[in-house]
């Protein structure tokens, strides 16, 4: 099979499809310089992390003078780094970098390396978060339009101005796609009822969840949690039936699946936390931090031994991001959004290797 490279060798056509990343990312960028926000660069390698039961993080064995080794842990997401210098005073900031995750499969949508985009509204709640995203995005595709333009007045490689010739409107693999404001919103508890026939109230225990899901002829067992029948349910019955005509924020997640999010005060079962579907796939996650340090302590613990319970490898336990949260954390909402599957959309193109220069399928 041909790589990357020896395909755009033969076939310049295709180099819009790494131009439009490009120009996503540089978009990204511009956004929110003009929005006075400072740029974090964070680090790759840590020394420990937030505890999520089910993240499988990636580590590294780092080989000093002397024969003496210490682990470092290949950043799955910049969040410890966002909270340690809001704490610091930083104030509003954004971080566009490669994150890793292991258990990824290497498919269509996914990779184990892909670009995040993160940043950090002061003062906000997550509700603030879904108005920056239908902002960002009307930049994005108006940007991504403007470069194509010059790129073909330079007439350096062939250009298709036509996937961007309706404004904040795209075709992806069938779909007609409109980007413009308000995106669809809906709410876990109204998505599990309507498209599930659950509801949340009354599947607040595992015990309770496991007998619902074996009601609807789900094989669950004694092991499975919370979190993970949730899942199954989501990908099964709720998922596929968002609607794909524009991008969908989906909001209040139940507070058993939320580790960092602050619970919401109208509803004690759900917390502050919204994902962004685009094209039927998940975007983006973010929410109304949560800055309690004691709670944020609690739940981290109950993470751990969760971890411990299933089996899984032990991370080591980030004590100094709980010591930043301690010492004083403005009001704030943050939310990390895959760049590599936006895109994949925005390009047209069935497979998130087709707009990365060097995929990790081809290794």
């Amino acid at each position: 099979m041909d790589k990357t490279w020896q395909k755009l060798k033969s076939n310049p056509t295709l180099f819009q499809r790494y131009f439009i990343k490009e120009y996503l990312i540089k978009a990204c960028r511009r956004f929110f310089e003009d929005r006075n926000y400072h740029e974090l660069e964070s680090p790759i390698i840590t020394n420990a992390l937030p505890q999520e039961r089910y993240l499988d993080v990636l580590t590294t064995q780092i080989e000093l003078n002397g024969g003496n080794t210490k682990t470092g842990y290949i950043t799955p997401t910049t969040e410890t780094y966002n909270k340690k210098i809001l704490a610091a005073g930083l104030g509003e900031h954004f971080v566009i970098t490669k994150v890793l995750r292991g258990l990824e499969e290497i498919s269509e949508n996914h990779s184990p390396e892909f670009t995040m985009l993160e940043w950090y509204h002061l003062n906000a709640t997550y509700k603030d978060l879904m108005t920056d995203c239908e902002e960002l995005f009307e930049f994005i595709f108006k940007y991504i339009k403007n470069s194509l333009e010059k790129e073909q007045k330079l007439g350096r490689f062939p250009i298709d101005l036509t996937p961007f010739s309706n404004n904040l409107k795209i075709s992806y693999q069938g779909l007609e796609i409109d980007l413009s404001a308000p995106w669809h919103r809906i709410s876990i508890p109204d998505a599990l009822n309507k498209f599930a026939g659950i509801e949340l109230d009354k599947v607040q225990t595992d015990v309770d969840f496991r007998n619902a899901a074996k009601l609807k002829g789900y094989n669950v067992s004694e092991d499975d949690d919370w979190q993970r029948i949730f899942e199954w349910i989501w990908d099964n019955e709720v998922e596929p039936n968002l609607p794909k005509d524009k991008p969908v924020f989906v909001y209040d997640f139940p507070k058993q699946i939320c580790v960092l999010t602050k619970v919401s005060q109208e509803n004690p079962l759900v917390c502050e936390r919204i994902e962004i579907y685009l094209a039927g796939k998940e975007i983006g996650n973010g929410y109304t931090e949560l800055i309690d340090a004691d709670y944020q302590e609690q739940k981290f613990i109950e993470e751990a031994e969760a971890r411990k319970k299933l089996g899984l490898k032990e991370v080591a336990f980030d004590h100094d991001l709980i010591n930043a949260i301690r010492s004083g954390m403005p009001t704030v909402a943050g939310i990390g959004v895959g760049l590599d599957r936006i895109a994949m959309i925005l390009a047209n193109a069935k497979y998130i290797s087709d707009i990365n220069y060097f995929p990790v399928s081809e290794w």
